[in-house]
């Protein structure tokens, strides 16, 4: 091979080489990857590791028979499993199934428990993301759980409206069809509540311009 063969080789290796492919577009954000740092640290890290590393000898059996807990950190088996999958391992534990994990769904809620997979998730290289991405076409996730509640509580402000039902039978707000205006349904009626959370109208709303009840 002449001298120009080779050089010509050199850079069409380096430029299809992994090291110049395009990062992963991963479905969680920096914001809970650093939330679920303190959460996994707090809950998990004493099982799975600090850096979701486990220890060595993971693989071999205790005194007991029982395996150590895995590492989570994509060197293990977590990324054979599905977003809704590892939600549920992590709400649910493993004891039912003859395993140690605990369940932690009375102690984090599902947007910790978002952030939690988050963060030991951002310790997988992007090899082992994109395999997990590809398997479970990932990119049609629906927004996570913890986008949906910092969503809810931005807009509106409900802190006046829980002070004066006392939280009962309130249910979810949702942008109504009037702008600045969010609907709320509790005890089956329908409540309008700006978004400082403020004021609030009870009852129906009507469009007079068009002649429809916008609260049916």
């Amino acid at each position: 091979m002449g001298y120009k063969n080779a050089v010509l080789c050199s850079i069409v290796f380096f430029i299809t080489s992994p090291l110049f492919a395009a990062p992963v577009e991963r479905w969680y954000s920096p914001q809970q990857v650093d939330s679920g740092n303190s959460v996994f640290q707090k809950n998990c890290a004493s099982c799975h590791g600090q850096n979701a590393a486990s220890i060595a000898n993971w693989k071999q059996t205790d005194a007991n028979g029982n395996y150590p807990p895995p590492p989570l950190n994509g060197s293990a088996h977590a990324w054979h499993h599905d977003l809704p999958l590892l939600q549920r391992t992590v709400r649910e534990g493993g004891q039912k199934l003859g395993g140690l994990m605990p369940p932690f769904e009375k102690v984090l809620t599902p947007a910790q428990i978002d952030t939690a997979i988050a963060y030991f998730q951002s310790k997988w290289s992007d090899d082992i993301y994109a395999k997990w991405a590809g398997r479970f076409n990932v990119e049609n996730i629906a927004p996570s759980l913890y986008d949906l509640e910092k969503l809810l509580d931005n807009k509106p402000n409900t802190r006046y409206l829980k002070q004066r039902l006392g939280n009962t039978g309130i249910g979810q707000p949702k942008q109504s069809a009037i702008k600045d205006l969010y609907e709320i349904k509790f005890n089956g009626k329908t409540l309008y509540l700006t978004e400082d959370g403020q004021y609030a109208i009870i009852g129906e709303m009507i469009d007079l311009k068009n002649g429809i009840n916008l609260s049916k």
